[in-house]
């Protein structure tokens, strides 16, 4: 098993928790029933009893919906945490150690996590007991924030200047160096500045994980400066990672599996979410300083069915709804978006309407559909002319063309059709026009590889040979399709089967996500096949099943044969660490050199220097220490290479 998990842990846990125990812990009423426990099921709304526990076989299931498993499983479901972090929570829970083996890296993890926990306790007294925090709780009580609010969501203070966040950090054994780490103090920029607490002065909310571990802060300022932003986030650190932190969800994953619809709210801030928890609407989450990501989206729905989104009717706002909803749409998941008043945020609307109101704000939310239709069509200065119609529907056919969903799609096309007063027919028509055109794009973009040679041979010598220049653009752009009947290279299909043999590696995922973008690889399954083990990782389910599901036979043949030769990817005596970065190195210099092979020959000098450069950068990349392939793969990011 992967996480440092062996099977012998794994039972462990299950012969020391009691499953009926687990469940009941969570809010489910549980009744006998002869040698067996029944409930309503936790995971769909029902009213007779269908869901049988039987703690003698560790096992449960529900006769409604299909749902089963052991402790474990419960745990992931209601929590919506993956495999390793469900096993984690319940060893923490009984007392017993996971990691047998851990790494210097894990050690340090372990330190933050800690310092973090014993910080947000620290600012939490600093707010309820020193003098200089009285303008924090002001602001608090005029909120209306009171003290129960506060505790559940570890709101704190931090005063101002280092020499108090020093002294604490000396009586509890944290150096600042792991301060500096935690993205709690920033280090001197010069060698006669002293480092400065981040957050002095603020008004402190922890920002927790899927496990509500601290790992995160957010500070308000109390005092307005123009030399200084309303919010200063926590930078990301090596336990925090913007786009896989939701505020808000360690509380919101139970509620909304346990609510009737396994319906999640997507709000824009730390206030609005913890107003709307706190008035009886617990299922809602935040991103984190950051607009929601694919990764925002696979958390979610975990927990969630289905979402609503409640952002600032503004035109940032109305924006960032469209651009969220689409990628909601994209992992399948309906979306519904309410339209709050002028001027009105959750948190000022709850506060003078109260919670029946905006439970009828939620009741009438738009369909996404409905929502980009109101939103073009206010945009407009005739909006029934034939251009301003074309414009619209071009708009909403886009949004309808991220879903993978054929219902979906069909009843998202009739309601466009009904809104815009246009054939459904013609809808569907451009629909498929543009997801064609779409199509051709992506493959148009993609170029096809160089013919496989040693990479070594590629980088040998000091000098930039004449010959390192290919002959002509032809030569560059061998003769093979990149489609996604073409076989993938070989260099990406070892990629695939190394990952497969390390399924639910953190430090991979984290090593893909910075520094392996899907552009660089050249071929539709493996790119399917990283994406797919990627969700794998972060959803806690096996995606890469459900993603083979849907392989043409000669893909499917391909996947059969990384099955048969992961066991290959082991056998080596480097960690998987150091692997992963060859193939970084390797599939990028893989890359480079296409982007050499297209250069057209008769470029002049422009072209002559882009393709030395190119040719400096595949030396370096393969000469150089990681930490220096890490800055320069960021560079070329950052250059769009």
């Amino acid at each position: 098993m992967s996480g440092g998990i062996t099977e012998s842990t794994v039972d462990e846990i299950k012969s020391r928790v009691e499953l009926s125990d687990l469940i009941s812990s969570y809010g489910v009423q549980i009744r006998i029933a002869g040698s067996s426990k029944k409930a309503c099921c936790p995971f769909h709304n029902e009213k007779t009893p269908s869901f049988v526990i039987n703690d003698s076989k560790g096992f449960y299931h529900c006769f409604g919906c299909g749902e089963s498993g052991d402790v474990i499983k419960f745990v992931q479901k209601m929590d919506g945490l993956t495999f390793v972090e469900a096993v984690k929570k319940l060893a923490d829970q009984c007392g017993i150690t996971v990691e047998a083996n851990e790494k210097p890296e894990d050690k340090k993890r372990k330190r933050l996590y800690a310092l973090m926990a014993e910080l947000a306790q620290f600012y939490r007294r600093c707010l309820l007991k020193t003098k200089e925090a009285e303008i924090a709780r002001e602001y608090l009580k005029k909120r209306d924030l009171g003290d129960d609010v506060q505790e559940a969501f570890l709101i704190g203070y931090a005063p101002l200047g280092i020499v108090n966040i020093l002294k604490w950090a000396e009586k509890y054994g944290y150096t600042v160096d792991e301060l500096e780490s935690a993205g709690v103090v920033k280090a001197a920029s010069g060698p006669h500045d002293k480092p400065f607490h981040r957050f002095g002065g603020r008004l402190m909310f922890a920002v927790k994980d899927k496990r509500a571990r601290v790992v995160a802060f957010s500070g308000r300022q109390l005092v307005e400066s123009k030399n200084s932003g309303k919010y200063v986030n926590s930078p990301e650190t090596a336990i925090f990672k913007k786009s896989n932190v939701l505020f808000g969800f360690d509380k919101a994953a139970g509620n909304i599996t346990k609510s009737p619809h396994h319906e999640a709210i997507v709000c824009e801030g730390q206030i609005d979410t913890i107003r709307l928890h706190a008035s009886g609407f617990p299922v809602a989450v935040a991103s984190q300083g950051t607009a929601f990501t694919q990764s925002h989206v696979a958390m979610l729905t975990k927990a969630a069915d289905q979402v609503t989104l409640v952002f600032d009717d503004d035109a940032a706002g109305r924006k960032a709804a469209i651009r969220t909803a689409r990628l909601f749409l994209e992992a399948e998941t309906p979306v519904r978006v309410v339209t709050l008043p002028e001027g009105e945020d959750p948190d000022s609307f709850l506060r003078k309407y109260g919670r029946d109101d905006f439970a009828k704000l939620l009741d009438n939310a738009k369909s996404i559909i409905e929502y980009q239709v109101l939103i073009e069509r206010s945009k407009e200065r005739n909006p029934q002319s034939l251009d301003a119609v074309a414009r619209i529907s071009r708009s909403v056919i886009e949004t309808i063309a991220q879903s993978k969903s054929a219902v979906l799609r069909a009843s998202m096309v009739n309601e466009a059709a009904k809104l815009l007063n246009l054939p459904a027919v013609a809808i569907s028509e451009e629909l498929q026009n543009f997801i064609s055109r779409q199509n051709f794009q992506s493959k148009s973009t993609v170029r096809a590889p160089l013919p496989e040679e040693d990479f070594e041979d590629e980088i040998a010598g000091d000098e930039i040979a004449q010959d390192d220049f290919p002959v002509s653009r032809e030569e560059g752009l061998e003769a093979q399709d990149a489609d996604s009947s073409a076989i993938p290279p070989p260099r990406e299909l070892a990629l695939c089967e190394f990952l497969l043999a390390n399924e639910n590696d953190e430090i991979l995922d984290a090593m893909i996500g910075d520094f392996l973008p899907e552009s660089i690889l050249t071929n539709d399954f493996t790119r399917g096949f990283v994406r797919s083990w990627r969700a794998a990782f972060v959803t806690g389910e096996d995606v890469i099943v459900s993603w083979s599901s849907s392989l043409s036979s000669r893909q499917r043949a391909w996947f059969d044969s990384l099955l048969l030769g992961q066991s290959k990817s082991v056998a080596s005596t480097l960690s998987v660490t150091d692997i992963m970065q060859d193939f970084i190195r390797t599939l990028w210099a893989d890359h480079l050199k296409r982007l050499r092979g297209a250069l057209p020959i008769a470029a002049g000098a422009e072209g002559d220097l882009k393709r030395m450069k190119i040719s400096m950068d595949l030396k370096r990349i393969n000469s150089v220490k990681w930490h220096t392939v890490k800055e320069l793969i960021i560079e070329w990011q950052k250059e769009g290479v």
